[in-house]
């Protein structure tokens, strides 16, 4: 785990469990609430070091024992309740609780992390209540949910909401670097994904290339005055028939259609087909800002209703269309 970036990605729940540690006001429950990949584990688990950190200052470490052995979850006063078949049941919270009135093997604070913790069945989450409302000293528990409202109102009152942020663009598009995935589409996938995880299937498809070459071939056939229409059928035809590869391939025309927009207003810190920074800007000078818009609003209102039935192709083709009228004859 790199605190690091955990601290650029969350750093207002860091800084208010860092903060109340160090008055000396931690609250025994915790709830983590924020959308998926929004890094609530790894701050449960930044939590359960700072307490256990051996350092004297700058704590958690990091690199001490106990931060590393929390870090791969094999410190015995970590314990972690997971869903099973997506929901948490009570057996589970049992086993908690028998897990937590043995002895300590180690001195220090103890902390369970509740993962999905809105998904816990009635059972289990009274079972959780009457848990949380006994006295243990050196004790904390965190429960992480995207939705709190769907936890007991009972369980909210006596815990302390931390609110999480969806990741920055930066954040996951620096995670996937760190992880060797090449740059080239780097920024498309964290501007088209909330999570690293997300942005990995992203990644991995192996039709991205493709696509992205496909859309790529309509921009320069612009640029060279061809025809766009004809491109689009020769290049991206296999694309429309699949569901899949469709919503990939509209995803691209759009980032591809705003980049058009940001080199005609000059915002080229916003491009993300980087590469392609000289023919954006050169055809982006052949096109009113308002004719690019309109095309962009069209692909839009595409995307937004590939759920219904609707003719992509011909859509597509009307799009390809529009792409080549708006054009000037300045080159």
């Amino acid at each position: 785990m790199d605190f690091k970036n955990l601290q650029e990605a969350q750093k207002t729940a860091l800084n208010i469990l860092v903060n109340s540690y160090q008055r000396g006001r931690l609250s025994h429950a915790y709830i983590f609430e924020g959308a998926a990949g929004s890094m609530k584990f790894d701050t449960a688990l930044f939590f359960a070091a700072l307490l256990l950190c051996k350092a004297e200052e700058h704590r958690p470490c990091g690199t001490c024992s106990n931060c590393r052995r929390v870090q791969h979850l094999t410190h015995p006063n970590i314990y972690v309740v997971r869903p099973t078949k997506r929901q948490i049941v009570k057996e589970s919270i049992q086993a908690l609780r028998q897990e937590f009135s043995k002895t300590k093997i180690e001195e220090g604070p103890r902390v369970y992390i509740v993962e999905d913790a809105d998904t816990m069945n009635p059972h289990a989450a009274n079972a959780l209540l009457k848990f949380l409302e006994e006295p243990h000293e050196d004790m904390y528990a965190i429960l992480l949910a995207e939705d709190a409202m769907n936890l007991l109102p009972t369980l909210r009152s006596r815990s302390q909401s931390v609110p999480f942020h969806p990741l920055p663009k930066g954040t996951i598009e620096k995670t996937l670097s760190e992880e060797g995935y090449e740059t080239t589409y780097l920024t498309l996938a964290s501007r088209l994904n909330d999570t690293p995880e997300e942005a990995r299937v992203f990644l991995d498809d192996e039709n991205l290339e493709s696509v992205v070459e496909s859309v790529d071939a309509v921009y320069s056939s612009l640029h060279e005055n061809q025809a766009a229409l004809l491109t689009f059928r020769e290049q991206a035809e296999e694309f429309v028939r699949n569901k899949q590869t469709v919503a990939t391939l509209l995803d691209v025309f759009i980032h591809y259609q705003k980049d058009l927009i940001y080199g005609k207003i000059g915002n080229r810190n916003q491009i993300v087909f980087a590469d392609r920074i000289d023919t954006i800007e050169a055809l982006a000078k052949r096109y009113e800002l308002n004719d690019l818009l309109a095309v962009l609003e069209h692909m839009l209102q595409l995307k937004a209703r590939q759920k219904n039935y609707v003719n992509t192709r011909l859509a597509l083709d009307n799009i390809m269309l529009d792409l080549e009228r708006g054009l000037t004859d300045e080159k």
